[in-house]
Protein backbone atom coordinates (compact mmCIF):
# COMPACT_ATOMS: atom_id res chain seq x y z
CA UNK A 1 0.00 0.00 0.00
CA UNK A 2 2.57 2.68 0.77
CA UNK A 3 4.12 1.58 -2.62
CA UNK A 4 1.02 2.77 -4.42
CA UNK A 5 0.88 6.09 -1.90
CA UNK A 6 4.41 6.80 -3.20
CA UNK A 7 3.90 6.67 -6.33
CA UNK A 8 0.65 8.68 -6.17
CA UNK A 9 2.72 11.48 -4.46
CA UNK A 10 5.36 11.41 -7.12
CA UNK A 11 2.76 11.72 -10.01
CA UNK A 12 1.00 14.51 -7.98
CA UNK A 13 4.54 15.92 -7.71
CA UNK A 14 5.38 16.02 -11.58
CA UNK A 15 1.81 17.21 -12.56
CA UNK A 16 1.64 20.01 -10.11
CA UNK A 17 5.47 21.09 -11.39
CA UNK A 18 5.14 20.84 -14.72
CA UNK A 19 1.55 22.68 -15.35
CA UNK A 20 3.03 25.66 -13.53
CA UNK A 21 0.15 25.73 -11.48
CA UNK A 22 -0.49 29.52 -10.04
CA UNK A 23 -2.03 28.31 -6.47
CA UNK A 24 0.71 25.76 -5.38
CA UNK A 25 3.08 27.60 -3.54
CA UNK A 26 6.61 27.18 -2.84
CA UNK A 27 5.81 26.23 1.15
CA UNK A 28 3.16 23.63 0.14
CA UNK A 29 5.68 21.93 -2.38
CA UNK A 30 8.17 21.66 0.62
CA UNK A 31 5.84 20.03 2.04
CA UNK A 32 4.90 17.63 0.14
CA UNK A 33 8.72 17.07 -0.87
CA UNK A 34 9.34 16.48 2.82
CA UNK A 35 6.38 14.04 3.50
CA UNK A 36 7.69 11.87 -0.02
CA UNK A 37 11.02 11.86 2.01
CA UNK A 38 9.68 10.20 4.85
CA UNK A 39 7.83 7.41 3.10
CA UNK A 40 11.19 6.32 1.00
CA UNK A 41 13.14 6.65 4.38
CA UNK A 42 10.25 4.08 6.14
CA UNK A 43 10.30 1.69 2.92
CA UNK A 44 13.98 1.13 3.06
CA UNK A 45 13.91 0.51 6.78
CA UNK A 46 10.68 -2.01 6.33
CA UNK A 47 12.73 -3.90 3.33
CA UNK A 48 15.87 -4.36 5.24
CA UNK A 49 13.35 -5.68 8.06
CA UNK A 50 12.03 -7.95 5.06
CA UNK A 51 15.02 -8.77 3.39
CA UNK A 52 16.75 -10.20 6.83
CA UNK A 53 13.68 -11.91 7.55
CA UNK A 54 13.67 -13.97 4.43
CA UNK A 55 17.30 -14.80 4.68
CA UNK A 56 16.82 -16.68 7.84
CA UNK A 57 13.62 -18.22 6.88
CA UNK A 58 16.14 -19.67 3.81
CA UNK A 59 18.61 -21.16 6.26
CA UNK A 60 16.46 -22.53 8.87
CA UNK A 61 13.37 -25.22 8.39
CA UNK A 62 10.76 -24.38 10.57
CA UNK A 63 9.51 -27.18 12.92
CA UNK A 64 6.52 -29.36 12.12
CA UNK A 65 3.91 -29.91 15.31
CA UNK A 66 5.01 -32.99 16.60
CA UNK A 67 2.05 -35.56 17.15
CA UNK A 68 1.61 -37.42 19.79
CA UNK A 69 3.76 -40.42 20.02
CA UNK A 70 1.54 -43.97 19.88
CA UNK A 71 3.37 -46.66 22.47
CA UNK A 72 3.82 -49.41 19.42
CA UNK A 73 1.98 -50.33 16.19
CA UNK A 74 0.10 -53.39 15.49
CA UNK A 75 1.13 -56.03 12.65
CA UNK A 76 -1.51 -55.43 10.52
CA UNK A 77 -3.36 -58.61 10.72
CA UNK A 78 -6.28 -60.03 8.25
CA UNK A 79 -5.03 -58.30 5.69
CA UNK A 80 -5.30 -54.53 6.98
CA UNK A 81 -2.23 -52.42 7.81
CA UNK A 82 -0.83 -51.48 10.52
CA UNK A 83 -2.93 -49.11 13.40
CA UNK A 84 -1.13 -47.29 16.16
CA UNK A 85 -1.69 -48.42 19.89
CA UNK A 86 -1.67 -47.02 23.52
CA UNK A 87 -1.30 -49.20 26.19
CA UNK A 88 -2.31 -47.64 29.47
CA UNK A 89 -3.88 -48.61 32.75
CA UNK A 90 -3.07 -48.50 36.58
CA UNK A 91 -1.95 -50.29 39.23
CA UNK A 92 -4.51 -50.45 43.14
CA UNK A 93 -3.62 -52.32 45.57
CA UNK A 94 -6.25 -51.93 48.84
CA UNK A 95 -6.39 -52.60 52.03
CA UNK A 96 -9.95 -53.00 53.72
CA UNK A 97 -11.17 -53.14 57.32
CA UNK A 98 -15.19 -53.44 57.95
CA UNK A 99 -17.53 -54.09 60.79
CA UNK A 100 -20.52 -55.74 59.23
CA UNK A 101 -21.46 -58.14 56.79
CA UNK A 102 -22.28 -56.92 52.95
CA UNK A 103 -22.28 -58.67 49.57
CA UNK A 104 -18.59 -58.33 49.02
CA UNK A 105 -15.94 -57.41 51.26
CA UNK A 106 -13.30 -56.80 48.66
CA UNK A 107 -15.69 -54.14 47.51
CA UNK A 108 -19.61 -53.28 49.11
CA UNK A 109 -22.80 -53.41 46.73
CA UNK A 110 -25.22 -53.72 50.09
CA UNK A 111 -25.39 -54.53 53.59
CA UNK A 112 -26.82 -57.61 54.83
CA UNK A 113 -29.25 -57.72 57.84
CA UNK A 114 -27.91 -57.17 61.40
CA UNK A 115 -27.63 -60.22 63.00
CA UNK A 116 -26.46 -59.03 66.20
CA UNK A 117 -22.81 -60.60 66.48
CA UNK A 118 -19.49 -59.00 65.58
CA UNK A 119 -18.50 -59.31 61.89
CA UNK A 120 -15.44 -57.95 61.50
CA UNK A 121 -13.43 -57.97 58.02
CA UNK A 122 -10.29 -57.57 56.55
CA UNK A 123 -8.77 -57.88 52.90
CA UNK A 124 -6.21 -57.50 50.86
CA UNK A 125 -6.84 -57.00 46.91
CA UNK A 126 -5.11 -56.27 44.10
CA UNK A 127 -8.25 -56.90 41.81
CA UNK A 128 -9.19 -53.12 40.89
CA UNK A 129 -6.16 -52.64 38.71
CA UNK A 130 -6.54 -52.58 35.21
CA UNK A 131 -5.10 -52.37 31.85
CA UNK A 132 -6.22 -52.03 28.56
CA UNK A 133 -4.99 -50.73 24.85
CA UNK A 134 -6.37 -47.77 22.66
CA UNK A 135 -6.45 -48.28 18.84
CA UNK A 136 -6.06 -45.48 16.43
CA UNK A 137 -6.27 -45.11 12.28
CA UNK A 138 -6.52 -41.83 10.80
CA UNK A 139 -7.75 -41.74 7.40
CA UNK A 140 -8.61 -39.06 5.16
CA UNK A 141 -11.76 -37.16 6.48
CA UNK A 142 -12.02 -39.73 9.39
CA UNK A 143 -10.63 -42.02 11.76
CA UNK A 144 -11.36 -45.47 13.03
CA UNK A 145 -10.38 -46.23 16.75
CA UNK A 146 -11.02 -48.86 19.06
CA UNK A 147 -10.89 -49.70 22.84
CA UNK A 148 -9.72 -53.40 24.95
CA UNK A 149 -9.96 -52.74 28.50
CA UNK A 150 -9.05 -55.57 31.19
CA UNK A 151 -9.32 -55.83 35.01
CA UNK A 152 -9.70 -58.48 37.24
CA UNK A 153 -13.15 -59.03 38.65
CA UNK A 154 -14.57 -61.84 37.50
CA UNK A 155 -15.89 -64.17 40.07
CA UNK A 156 -17.23 -67.65 39.76
CA UNK A 157 -19.34 -69.40 42.22
CA UNK A 158 -19.57 -73.04 40.20
CA UNK A 159 -17.09 -74.39 43.08
CA UNK A 160 -17.99 -77.87 41.65
CA UNK A 161 -15.96 -77.01 38.49
CA UNK A 162 -13.71 -73.77 39.36
CA UNK A 163 -12.50 -73.60 42.74
CA UNK A 164 -12.55 -69.56 43.54
CA UNK A 165 -10.09 -67.88 45.53
CA UNK A 166 -8.48 -64.54 44.43
CA UNK A 167 -4.91 -65.99 43.32
CA UNK A 168 -6.59 -67.33 40.42
CA UNK A 169 -8.83 -64.51 39.24
CA UNK A 170 -9.21 -64.69 35.60
CA UNK A 171 -9.33 -61.27 33.33
CA UNK A 172 -12.58 -59.43 32.62
CA UNK A 173 -14.00 -57.71 29.56
CA UNK A 174 -14.17 -53.95 30.63
CA UNK A 175 -14.55 -52.28 27.43
CA UNK A 176 -14.41 -53.41 24.24
CA UNK A 177 -15.29 -51.22 21.25
CA UNK A 178 -14.65 -49.63 18.13
CA UNK A 179 -15.71 -46.42 15.99
CA UNK A 180 -15.60 -44.18 13.60
CA UNK A 181 -14.95 -40.59 13.88
CA UNK A 182 -16.16 -38.12 10.98
CA UNK A 183 -16.33 -34.18 12.14
CA UNK A 184 -18.76 -33.49 14.65
CA UNK A 185 -20.19 -37.49 14.40
CA UNK A 186 -18.99 -40.40 16.05
CA UNK A 187 -20.63 -44.21 15.66
CA UNK A 188 -19.17 -46.40 18.81
CA UNK A 189 -20.28 -50.29 18.70
CA UNK A 190 -18.96 -52.82 21.18
CA UNK A 191 -18.77 -52.83 25.25
CA UNK A 192 -19.00 -49.48 26.85
CA UNK A 193 -20.40 -47.48 30.01
CA UNK A 194 -23.88 -46.67 30.15
CA UNK A 195 -24.83 -43.71 27.82
CA UNK A 196 -27.00 -42.06 29.93
CA UNK A 197 -25.36 -41.94 33.35
CA UNK A 198 -22.22 -40.37 32.58
CA UNK A 199 -20.91 -39.04 36.07
CA UNK A 200 -20.19 -40.85 38.66
CA UNK A 201 -19.00 -40.87 42.39
CA UNK A 202 -15.27 -40.66 43.41
CA UNK A 203 -14.94 -43.17 45.96
CA UNK A 204 -12.34 -45.69 46.75
CA UNK A 205 -15.10 -48.57 46.75
CA UNK A 206 -14.98 -50.43 43.33
CA UNK A 207 -18.60 -50.22 42.54
CA UNK A 208 -18.71 -46.45 42.89
CA UNK A 209 -21.94 -45.86 44.34
CA UNK A 210 -23.79 -49.24 42.45
CA UNK A 211 -27.17 -49.75 44.47
CA UNK A 212 -26.16 -46.21 46.58
CA UNK A 213 -27.94 -44.23 43.92
CA UNK A 214 -25.47 -44.03 41.43
CA UNK A 215 -26.42 -45.60 37.35
CA UNK A 216 -23.50 -46.92 36.60
CA UNK A 217 -22.28 -50.21 34.54
CA UNK A 218 -21.54 -51.15 31.11
CA UNK A 219 -23.59 -52.57 27.93
CA UNK A 220 -22.90 -53.60 24.76
CA UNK A 221 -24.50 -50.83 22.11
CA UNK A 222 -24.10 -49.05 18.94
CA UNK A 223 -24.51 -45.50 20.10
CA UNK A 224 -24.49 -42.38 17.92
CA UNK A 225 -22.74 -38.71 18.95
CA UNK A 226 -23.51 -35.75 17.50
CA UNK A 227 -21.54 -32.68 18.54
CA UNK A 228 -23.36 -29.06 17.62
CA UNK A 229 -20.59 -26.09 18.99
CA UNK A 230 -22.76 -23.09 19.95
CA UNK A 231 -19.76 -20.87 20.70
CA UNK A 232 -16.03 -21.06 21.67
CA UNK A 233 -16.51 -22.86 25.10
CA UNK A 234 -19.70 -24.17 24.85
CA UNK A 235 -21.38 -27.27 23.36
CA UNK A 236 -24.05 -29.67 22.96
CA UNK A 237 -23.69 -33.67 23.00
CA UNK A 238 -26.74 -35.65 21.74
CA UNK A 239 -26.42 -39.37 22.43
CA UNK A 240 -28.75 -42.27 21.16
CA UNK A 241 -27.77 -45.92 21.55
CA UNK A 242 -29.66 -49.50 20.86
CA UNK A 243 -28.50 -51.60 23.88
CA UNK A 244 -28.04 -55.04 25.24
CA UNK A 245 -29.65 -55.06 28.93
CA UNK A 246 -29.39 -57.47 31.35
CA UNK A 247 -32.21 -58.11 34.46
CA UNK A 248 -30.32 -60.90 36.26
CA UNK A 249 -32.94 -62.50 37.69
CA UNK A 250 -31.18 -65.57 39.12
CA UNK A 251 -32.99 -68.43 37.98
CA UNK A 252 -32.16 -72.35 37.40
CA UNK A 253 -32.23 -73.67 34.19
CA UNK A 254 -35.35 -74.31 33.11
CA UNK A 255 -36.04 -70.39 32.94
CA UNK A 256 -32.86 -69.42 31.53
CA UNK A 257 -30.09 -71.56 30.02
CA UNK A 258 -26.21 -70.46 29.32
CA UNK A 259 -26.10 -66.52 28.70
CA UNK A 260 -29.89 -65.55 28.40
CA UNK A 261 -31.51 -62.96 30.12
CA UNK A 262 -35.72 -62.08 29.67
CA UNK A 263 -34.20 -58.47 28.40
CA UNK A 264 -33.23 -60.93 25.16
CA UNK A 265 -37.13 -62.60 25.28
CA UNK A 266 -38.27 -59.00 24.28
CA UNK A 267 -37.33 -59.16 20.95
CA UNK A 268 -35.79 -55.82 20.37
CA UNK A 269 -32.66 -53.91 22.48
CA UNK A 270 -33.12 -51.36 24.71
CA UNK A 271 -32.72 -47.20 24.19
CA UNK A 272 -30.42 -45.13 25.91
CA UNK A 273 -30.74 -41.24 25.14
CA UNK A 274 -28.81 -38.24 26.65
CA UNK A 275 -28.50 -34.36 25.84
CA UNK A 276 -25.96 -32.42 27.39
CA UNK A 277 -25.02 -29.00 27.55
CA UNK A 278 -21.19 -28.46 28.55
CA UNK A 279 -19.28 -25.42 28.70
CA UNK A 280 -16.66 -23.43 30.82
CA UNK A 281 -17.39 -20.99 33.71
CA UNK A 282 -14.38 -19.12 35.24
CA UNK A 283 -12.08 -21.03 32.97
CA UNK A 284 -13.51 -24.34 34.79
CA UNK A 285 -15.44 -27.48 32.90
CA UNK A 286 -19.38 -27.40 33.69
CA UNK A 287 -21.79 -29.62 32.75
CA UNK A 288 -25.94 -30.26 32.37
CA UNK A 289 -26.93 -33.04 30.99
CA UNK A 290 -30.74 -34.37 30.37
CA UNK A 291 -31.05 -38.48 30.13
CA UNK A 292 -33.26 -41.55 30.20
CA UNK A 293 -33.48 -45.14 28.92
CA UNK A 294 -36.59 -47.58 27.38
CA UNK A 295 -36.03 -51.82 27.42
CA UNK A 296 -38.12 -54.73 27.70
CA UNK A 297 -37.93 -57.78 29.61
CA UNK A 298 -40.46 -60.93 29.10
CA UNK A 299 -41.00 -63.72 31.54
CA UNK A 300 -42.76 -67.37 31.02
CA UNK A 301 -45.70 -67.27 33.64
CA UNK A 302 -48.80 -69.63 34.36
CA UNK A 303 -50.59 -67.45 31.95
CA UNK A 304 -48.39 -67.40 29.12
CA UNK A 305 -45.76 -64.40 28.29
CA UNK A 306 -46.03 -61.28 30.36
CA UNK A 307 -43.26 -58.38 29.66
CA UNK A 308 -41.94 -55.90 31.89
CA UNK A 309 -41.29 -52.24 31.03
CA UNK A 310 -37.82 -50.99 32.52
CA UNK A 311 -37.50 -47.04 31.94
CA UNK A 312 -35.64 -44.18 33.41
CA UNK A 313 -35.39 -40.14 33.76
CA UNK A 314 -32.24 -38.58 35.32
CA UNK A 315 -30.97 -35.53 35.66
CA UNK A 316 -26.82 -34.82 35.74
CA UNK A 317 -24.43 -31.98 36.71
CA UNK A 318 -21.57 -30.37 37.28
CA UNK A 319 -20.80 -27.27 38.27
CA UNK A 320 -17.22 -24.91 39.30
CA UNK A 321 -17.15 -23.10 42.74
CA UNK A 322 -16.91 -19.47 42.67
CA UNK A 323 -13.10 -19.84 44.90
CA UNK A 324 -9.52 -19.88 43.76
CA UNK A 325 -8.92 -23.51 44.29
CA UNK A 326 -10.60 -25.82 41.71
CA UNK A 327 -13.37 -26.99 43.14
CA UNK A 328 -17.01 -28.73 41.97
CA UNK A 329 -19.92 -29.79 43.11
CA UNK A 330 -21.36 -32.38 40.92
CA UNK A 331 -24.55 -34.89 41.11
CA UNK A 332 -27.57 -37.10 39.83
CA UNK A 333 -31.06 -37.39 40.43
CA UNK A 334 -33.67 -39.73 39.07
CA UNK A 335 -36.38 -41.93 38.69
CA UNK A 336 -36.69 -45.38 37.72
CA UNK A 337 -38.97 -48.28 37.22
CA UNK A 338 -37.54 -51.78 36.77
CA UNK A 339 -34.23 -50.10 37.09
CA UNK A 340 -32.31 -52.51 38.48
CA UNK A 341 -29.58 -55.49 36.50
CA UNK A 342 -27.12 -53.80 34.88
CA UNK A 343 -28.77 -50.26 35.60
CA UNK A 344 -27.90 -51.07 38.89
CA UNK A 345 -30.50 -49.87 40.77
CA UNK A 346 -33.57 -50.40 43.33
CA UNK A 347 -30.63 -51.81 45.45
CA UNK A 348 -30.55 -54.54 42.97
CA UNK A 349 -34.14 -55.21 42.53
CA UNK A 350 -36.78 -54.46 39.73
CA UNK A 351 -39.36 -56.80 39.40
CA UNK A 352 -41.53 -58.43 42.08
CA UNK A 353 -42.50 -61.92 41.45
CA UNK A 354 -45.28 -63.87 42.79
CA UNK A 355 -45.21 -67.89 42.91
CA UNK A 356 -47.09 -70.53 42.77
CA UNK A 357 -46.46 -71.38 46.13
CA UNK A 358 -47.94 -67.65 47.32
CA UNK A 359 -44.23 -66.51 48.37
CA UNK A 360 -43.14 -63.05 46.50
CA UNK A 361 -39.95 -62.58 45.52
CA UNK A 362 -37.59 -60.30 44.07
CA UNK A 363 -35.22 -63.15 42.17
CA UNK A 364 -35.95 -66.63 40.71
CA UNK A 365 -33.51 -68.82 43.18
CA UNK A 366 -36.69 -70.56 44.63
CA UNK A 367 -38.72 -70.99 41.13
CA UNK A 368 -38.88 -73.81 38.84
CA UNK A 369 -41.27 -73.93 35.51
CA UNK A 370 -42.84 -77.42 36.74
CA UNK A 371 -42.47 -77.03 40.97
CA UNK A 372 -42.72 -73.20 41.62
CA UNK A 373 -43.84 -71.59 38.53
CA UNK A 374 -44.17 -67.68 38.66
CA UNK A 375 -47.92 -66.40 38.56
CA UNK A 376 -47.17 -62.85 37.83
CA UNK A 377 -44.76 -60.38 37.54
CA UNK A 378 -44.73 -57.04 38.84
CA UNK A 379 -42.52 -53.79 38.35
CA UNK A 380 -40.68 -51.62 41.38
CA UNK A 381 -40.47 -48.05 41.34
CA UNK A 382 -37.48 -46.27 42.79
CA UNK A 383 -35.73 -42.64 43.18
CA UNK A 384 -32.33 -41.66 43.97
CA UNK A 385 -29.15 -39.74 43.07
CA UNK A 386 -26.21 -39.04 44.96
CA UNK A 387 -24.30 -35.44 45.48
CA UNK A 388 -20.09 -34.62 45.61
CA UNK A 389 -18.11 -31.49 46.84
CA UNK A 390 -14.96 -32.46 44.73
CA UNK A 391 -11.73 -29.90 46.14
CA UNK A 392 -8.14 -30.25 44.42
CA UNK A 393 -6.26 -28.48 47.41
CA UNK A 394 -2.74 -28.63 45.27
CA UNK A 395 -2.25 -30.06 42.01
CA UNK A 396 -0.77 -33.37 44.18
CA UNK A 397 -3.69 -33.64 46.71
CA UNK A 398 -7.62 -33.75 46.37
CA UNK A 399 -10.36 -34.83 48.72
CA UNK A 400 -14.04 -35.53 47.67
CA UNK A 401 -17.00 -35.44 50.51
CA UNK A 402 -19.97 -37.21 49.07
CA UNK A 403 -23.62 -39.21 49.69
CA UNK A 404 -26.02 -41.26 48.05
CA UNK A 405 -29.13 -42.94 47.78
CA UNK A 406 -31.29 -45.36 46.13
CA UNK A 407 -34.96 -45.44 48.07
CA UNK A 408 -36.75 -48.14 45.91
CA UNK A 409 -40.97 -47.63 46.58
CA UNK A 410 -41.68 -50.03 49.69
CA UNK A 411 -45.34 -50.70 48.56
CA UNK A 412 -43.97 -52.42 45.69
CA UNK A 413 -42.02 -54.49 47.86
CA UNK A 414 -45.02 -55.71 50.02
CA UNK A 415 -44.52 -59.18 50.42
CA UNK A 416 -41.06 -59.84 50.04
CA UNK A 417 -38.27 -61.36 52.53
CA UNK A 418 -35.61 -59.12 53.61
CA UNK A 419 -36.83 -56.48 50.89
CA UNK A 420 -34.03 -53.81 50.93
CA UNK A 421 -36.00 -51.22 51.10
CA UNK A 422 -33.37 -48.43 50.79
CA UNK A 423 -29.88 -47.93 50.90
CA UNK A 424 -27.33 -44.71 51.49
CA UNK A 425 -24.36 -44.43 51.69
CA UNK A 426 -21.44 -41.65 53.27
CA UNK A 427 -17.88 -41.33 52.37
CA UNK A 428 -14.89 -38.95 52.48
CA UNK A 429 -11.49 -39.85 50.87
CA UNK A 430 -7.91 -37.98 49.62
CA UNK A 431 -5.84 -39.30 47.38
CA UNK A 432 -1.85 -37.56 47.19
CA UNK A 433 -0.14 -37.24 44.32
CA UNK A 434 3.98 -38.18 45.28
CA UNK A 435 4.52 -38.32 41.33
CA UNK A 436 2.38 -38.19 38.63
CA UNK A 437 2.17 -41.48 38.55
CA UNK A 438 2.73 -42.81 42.11
CA UNK A 439 -0.21 -41.75 44.60
CA UNK A 440 -1.77 -42.59 47.70
CA UNK A 441 -4.94 -42.15 49.72
CA UNK A 442 -7.59 -43.98 52.05
CA UNK A 443 -11.46 -43.70 52.51
CA UNK A 444 -14.01 -43.88 55.07
CA UNK A 445 -17.47 -45.08 53.93
CA UNK A 446 -20.27 -45.44 56.00
CA UNK A 447 -23.52 -47.26 54.33
CA UNK A 448 -27.00 -47.72 55.85
CA UNK A 449 -29.43 -50.28 54.89
CA UNK A 450 -33.11 -50.56 55.49
CA UNK A 451 -35.06 -53.63 56.05
CA UNK A 452 -38.31 -54.72 57.16
CA UNK A 453 -38.49 -55.81 60.94
CA UNK A 454 -35.82 -53.30 62.24
CA UNK A 455 -33.15 -55.60 60.95
CA UNK A 456 -31.22 -52.35 59.44
CA UNK A 457 -27.72 -53.02 58.10
CA UNK A 458 -25.11 -50.49 59.26
CA UNK A 459 -21.14 -50.76 57.69
CA UNK A 460 -18.04 -48.90 58.66
CA UNK A 461 -15.61 -49.13 55.96
CA UNK A 462 -11.93 -47.69 56.35
CA UNK A 463 -9.28 -48.46 53.08
CA UNK A 464 -5.87 -47.65 52.36
CA UNK A 465 -4.73 -47.51 48.44
CA UNK A 466 -1.49 -47.34 46.71
CA UNK A 467 -1.59 -46.53 42.92
CA UNK A 468 0.59 -46.34 40.20
CA UNK A 469 -0.52 -45.31 37.29
CA UNK A 470 0.73 -45.70 34.03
Amino acid sequence: MKHWCTGFLILFLVILLGAGTSWATDNEIRQVLQQLQREIEQLKQENALLKQQIETLQGKKIPAPKAQKASFSSKGAYGSQPSSIDFYGFFKIDAVWQDSRAVGDNYVLFVLPNSGKNHQQFTLNYRHSRFGFDFYKPYKGWSLFGKMEMDFYTHCNDEETMPWNVNHSPLRARRVFLGVDKGTWQLLAGLDWLTISQLYPHTFNFPAGTFMGNPAYRMTQVRLTKLVSLNDVSKLKIQVAAEQPFGFPRADSSYFIYDADPSNEAGFPGIEARVAYETKINGKPALLALWGHYSQEKYNTTHGGERADSYSLGLSSKIPLPITRKAFILGEIWYGNNFDGYYSCGVGQGTRFLLQDGSYVTDLKKANSKNNPILSVETIEAVGGWLELELFWTPKLVTHFGWGIDNPKNSDLAGVEKARLQQQMYYANFMYRITRAFAYGMEYMYVYCDYPNNADGKLNRVMGSLFYFF
